[in-house]
């Protein structure tokens, strides 16, 4: 929130500037018209500001000024400039406050940024004046699963499937939020649905190993996680994970092996080292085994202290 309180000050005061030297209305549209078309897209943006300032209705000038701050942002991601990607689409809803693709645009922006909160408002105004959208409606139950409002996310992620059933993603969604929300035999369901509809792939098979996994179905969690690692050979939760069930089996060489796999895809990986220095205790590696648990309890301190200062990791980007 403290962040985009910053970028809308910045924005209040850029637009400002830009704004004192405004020319006639049908004279800056034509130029921003000739920019776009020459590729100058910043420039372009402050002809077509020049128009809203003097006359916030027109809607070419809207049209226009969303043009260049979507491509402008989308420019600014693909060099990871974020900050700046947020900064050109706040800028441009400030000119043109409802814009629906616009907003869904600054929704996916901010949620990306874990600005959760503030993607929950744009996109919700987003809904509102694009009603039924699957897109929107999509992202939606997305930011909803962020903030951690699961009969939110649930009902959205139902009511994007009524509009396209066939979305294996979207069945891997709801399975996810059934998982949090410790429907275990629900999320089953729709992680098999998932994989139906899209068999080539990893994320479902390495969920149902980890809820199999938690279960204390070793067998099961060792079949699923295979599945993972045939198409992904270096996923790290997957390692970790058959590392962890053939330890709970107390089958100490094989979970050795997958765990010093794991460690190696995914060194920060906080489980990888802490199952891998238990085992090394089981097999009498006293000195291996204290290295590996005391970097353990090392990555444990530093992903609460990135906790507490509003960092988040999510599981995944952990075992990328």
């Amino acid at each position: 929130m403290f962040l985009r309180f910053v970028t809308l000050a910045l924005v209040i005061g850029a637009a400002g500037f830009s704004a004192a030297g405004a020319a006639q209305t049908p004279q800056a549209m034509s130029t921003g018209t000739a920019l776009l078309q020459a590729g100058k897209v910043s420039e372009a943006r402050d002809a077509f500001e020049a128009v809203l300032e003097a006359d916030p209705s027109n809607k070419e000038a809207q049209d226009g000024e969303v043009s260049c701050s979507e491509r402008l942002a989308l420019e600014a991601r693909g060099q990871g400039r974020m900050n700046d990607a947020l900064t050109y689409l706040v800028r441009a809803q400030q000119f043109v406050p409802k814009n629906g693709h616009l907003l869904f645009d600054l929704g996916i922006q901010e949620d990306d940024m874990h600005l959760y909160q503030d993607a929950d408002r744009s996109l919700t105004q987003a809904e509102q004046l694009n009603a039924g959208d699957p897109n929107v409606v999509y992202a939606v139950a997305r930011v909803k699963m962020d903030l951690g409002q699961l009969p939110a996310a649930e009902d959205k992620m139902q009511a994007y499937l009524k509009l396209r059933p066939a979305d294996a993603s979207a069945h891997y969604g709801l399975a996810r939020v059934y998982q949090l929300g410790l429907q275990f035999d629900k999320a089953r369901a729709e992680f098999q649905r998932s994989i139906e509809l899209q068999p080539v792939q990893t994320e479902a098979y390495y969920q149902l190993g980890d809820m199999a996994l938690g279960q204390g179905n070793f067998a099961d969690a060792i079949s699923e996680f295979s599945k993972t690692l045939a198409r992904d050979p270096k996923h790290g939760g997957a390692l970790a994970g058959t590392g962890q069930a053939y330890f709970a089996q107390k089958q100490y060489v094989q979970a050795e092996e997958f765990l010093q796999r794991a460690i190696v895809a995914a060194p920060n990986y906080q489980k990888g080292h802490y199952y891998l220095g238990l085992t090394l205790a089981r097999l009498g590696r006293k000195e291996d085994s204290e290295r590996e648990l005391s970097l353990a309890t090392k990555l444990a301190d530093e992903a609460a202290k990135a906790a507490r200062s509003g960092i988040q990791l999510s599981p995944s980007t952990a075992i990328q």
